[in-house]
């Protein structure tokens, strides 16, 4: 038998521990042996035989000279088939009140997959919310934002998205959300379902691992040839776990107070997502902004890195409409590849007269006639717009939503 390195810890910063281990490597597994109780931990930052080390949990209790031991065991957690309908941490222990998770427990490690293991995206992915199947469908394998101001209704959509989504498995991983929140979506957990949560209560080292587990789950089930859906409320909280850990080991700030390091992670993430392995893993992850976002660097960087985004709009949340999404500022990159010539062909027209009406608001509040032949259409047929974009608590079907958009459509062109 190998027998596991030992070492000592020196010290406690910031939230991080510093540990001597000797050969010890950045993404390592660590269990510290404190008077109060074992801690697991990861190696974040590697000098010499002096080692850096982010618990997934509070540092309370843990003391100079305690032991810290190399152990892989403390990555490692069941994943595929045996977590759905389970809620887990991050470290794979149950959160839904049932026994421990059976299953062989292996390391979570799941790197993107390189592009020619890669499959195009093909196929809508239906989420039952007419106004994302409409004019901004998202395809199977392909990765949406959405991006809205707190109270702009992302966890309500969300939410609607999990329930409804036409999806073989759905992981939905809840980084930094609220216990009661978090407890509300335990509750409603079904058997097609898997749930990593890290409340924000939780050390930034666990959040981020949380992220990355959910990740890893969704992965192994793509590898079983599912279409799953992955849905992340928030990647901002993610990148703000990861900021909170580099900046506690010592990394410079860059952009918007980010280490490079945070945004590295967040790219590292998406990257997973995707049709490969026989399945597909279709990403859908909200991302929390400010006022319109635009010089927000996680909203920057995840536009970048997304096929596409949802914007909601906290004029019309404010107005009771759901979903609050505002058509103008929204865009899906892969609809041309996902939906029909006629599908994509209505989209078009939908979002053009959206357009339309949202330009003149302000003039037609005044009394303004329409500019020309289209804005006047538009304007005739804004109560059927807004019929369809408007949507209660029931699923629309998917041949219901196409013939509906073919219908508004045609009254538009």
């Amino acid at each position: 038998m190998i027998g596991r390195a030992c070492g000592t810890v020196t010290a406690t910063r910031g939230g991080l521990v510093h540990v001597v281990v000797p050969g010890a490597r950045v993404g390592d597994g660590l269990r510290i042996v404190a008077s109060t109780g074992a801690v697991r931990a990861r190696v974040v930052a590697v000098d010499g035989t002096h080692a850096t080390a982010a618990p997934f949990g509070a540092v309370d209790g843990i003391a100079a000279g305690d032991r810290a031991l190399a152990d892989p065991s403390v990555l490692a957690l069941p994943l595929g088939t045996a977590l759905l309908g389970r809620a887990i941490d991050a470290a794979g222990d149950a959160l839904d009140g049932g026994p421990r998770v059976r299953g062989r427990r292996v390391v979570c490690e799941t790197p993107a997959p390189v592009p020619e293991r890669r499959a195009p995206c093909a196929g809508v992915l239906w989420t039952g919310v007419r106004a994302i199947d409409g004019p901004l469908a998202i395809a199977r394998g392909a990765r949406a934002g959405i991006v809205g101001a707190p109270g702009a209704g992302k966890t309500t959509l969300l939410d609607a998205i999990v329930r409804h989504a036409d999806a073989d498995a759905v992981v939905l991983a809840l980084i930094g959300e609220r216990g009661r929140e978090a407890q509300r979506r335990i509750a409603a957990l079904d058997p097609r379902t898997a749930i990593v949560c890290a409340t924000s209560d939780r050390a930034p080292a666990e959040r981020v691992r949380a992220a990355e587990v959910a990740f890893a789950q969704a992965a192994a089930l793509r590898r079983r040839g599912l279409d799953v859906l992955l849905v992340v409320d928030s990647l901002a909280r993610v990148s703000t776990a990861a900021r909170d850990v580099a900046l506690a080991a010592g990394e410079p700030a860059g952009r918007g107070g980010y280490p490079p390091s945070a945004l590295a992670i967040l790219a590292r993430l998406l990257e997973i997502a995707g049709p490969a392995d026989g399945g597909t893993i279709t990403l859908i992850a909200s991302v929390l902004a400010d006022g319109d976002g635009e010089d927000d660097p996680i909203v920057v960087a995840a536009r970048a890195a997304l096929d596409g985004h949802i914007v909601l709009s906290e004029r019309l949340a404010r107005a009771g409409r759901f979903p609050a999404i505002d058509l103008a500022r929204s865009a899906s990159r892969t609809l041309a590849d996902a939906a029909s010539p006629a599908h994509a062909d209505a989209a078009r027209v939908l979002r053009g007269a959206w357009a339309v009406l949202d330009e003149s608001r302000e003039a037609r509040a005044l009394g303004v006639a329409p500019r020309d032949a289209f804005a006047a259409r538009a304007a005739a047929g804004e109560a059927a717009i807004d019929a369809f974009l408007l949507q209660g608590s029931e699923p629309s079907a998917p041949e219901a939503t196409l013939a509906a958009l073919l219908r508004l459509a045609d009254t538009l062109t």
